[in-house]
């Protein structure tokens, strides 16, 4: 096979790859409704019980959301503080879905910060 086309093939290749990685996270956000660069809180299901999007200086209370069993971070570049209510808290990393929230304890508040590790 020619140099020039074996290139051009691998190169395709790799691209097509790195495609199908990009669109992956866009798939699963579409499964679960969770909006492009939001933290989303579920209970049960695919539905959000709640959805955030906005950097505050101070706790947000989650209403609804307390007491969800997930949550997913789909923000590219900010971390979400959660507090649960035996006072710990836990940074969820940009594109992190967190599935075991109940084995912490009850959540209840979010923070959105400026930095990917809170």
């Amino acid at each position: 096979m020619n140099r020039k086309i074996s290139v051009l093939l691998s190169t395709g290749a790799l691209l097509a790859a790195g495609l199908s990685v990009i669109s992956a996270p866009a798939a699963q956000a579409d499964a679960y409704q969770c909006d492009d660069r939001a933290v989303c809180f579920f209970k049960n299901g695919l539905l959000p019980t709640g959805t955030y999007k906005d950097f505050t200086s101070t706790w947000q209370t989650l209403g609804v959301s307390k007491g969800a069993t997930k949550v997913w971070n789909t923000r590219h570049d900010d971390g979400a503080l959660l507090h649960f209510t035996n006072g710990q808290t836990r940074c969820i990393r940009p594109g992190v879905l967190n599935e075991n929230l109940a084995s912490i304890g009850t959540v209840d508040k979010i923070r959105i910060m400026t930095s990917p590790s809170c």
